[in-house]
């Protein structure tokens, strides 16, 4: 399985489908979907309920086609923005917003997130209000200081990332940068929502090994101080996972208030 190669997700364009039923989907290997989608799902929504997140515009940088992040918070902002690298990201998250008879299926995800704020039956209203909240979906470059290029987008309240900083920066340095670069996204005071995963190396999607960026808790903190934010909330498990495809010490969640300007 291993070809020795590492390939790299923002310059080598994954087969995100595969990536979503693989990681993301009640299919996927025992206790990826419990460690991955619901203890993330499970703790947005708790910081929902308790008021610690706010605002009017939210920007998602996440890996892949990756969408169970949106359906907790989709109740609190009027505008959301998906920012994706790729191009099979961007194709199926449009697919998914207008309904394609062949987008991806994340009934399970609007079922979760319905079944966490308490009632199941209301998974379609899930869907109904995230499409109505997305309002762009815009492809980013990681090597330019602008990651929308051209597009000037105004700062949001908000930015949420999934795995990003495992998934393309190569390096701490680049880890540095980036959360520099999610900061000058973000007003001054506004939340910083993180997900990612520790001491992780690789993943596979189809036979395919992908490279991550391998980091624990004392660097991620001093890293977010550096670039001015402040964690407010820092959560995490321990992982089960025994997986020849993707193995993470734990899976964790943090939100940080952007307290300066770097």
């Amino acid at each position: 399985m291993d070809t020795g190669y590492h390939k790299h997700y923002h310059l080598d364009n994954p087969d995100s489908r595969d990536h979503h039923n693989r990681y993301f989907s009640p299919t996927s290997e025992k206790y990826f979907y419990e460690e991955i989608v619901k203890f993330p799902c499970e703790t947005l929504h708790k910081m929902c309920v308790a008021g610690e997140i706010k605002g009017d515009t939210l920007i998602d940088l996440s890996a892949c086609s990756a969408g169970f992040q949106l359906f907790p918070l989709c109740d609190i902002f009027s505008e959301i923005i998906v920012l994706k690298c790729d191009d099979s990201s961007i194709k199926e998250m449009k697919n998914w917003l207008n309904q394609d008879a062949d987008a991806l299926d994340w009934m399970h995800l609007s079922q979760l997130t319905s079944e966490i704020k308490g009632d199941r039956a209301k998974y379609k209203q899930e869907e109904e209000t995230l499409r109505k909240k997305i309002k762009f979906i815009l492809k980013c470059d990681f090597s330019k200081e602008n990651l929308t290029d051209a597009v000037a987008l105004q700062k949001a309240d908000c930015l949420i990332s999934v795995n990003m900083l495992n998934a393309v920066c190569e390096n701490t340095d680049a880890c540095h940068r980036l959360l520099r670069k999610m900061s000058s996204m973000i007003k001054l005071g506004g939340t910083l929502l993180l997900i990612g995963l520790f001491n992780s190396t690789f993943y596979f999607m189809g036979e395919e090994k992908y490279r991550l960026l391998a980091f624990d808790e004392k660097f991620l903190r001093k890293s977010m101080d550096e670039a001015g934010f402040v964690i407010k909330l820092f959560d995490l498990i321990k992982s089960k996972v025994c997986s020849r495809r993707l193995r993470y010490e734990h899976v964790w969640v943090l939100r940080a208030v952007k307290e300066k300007e770097v």
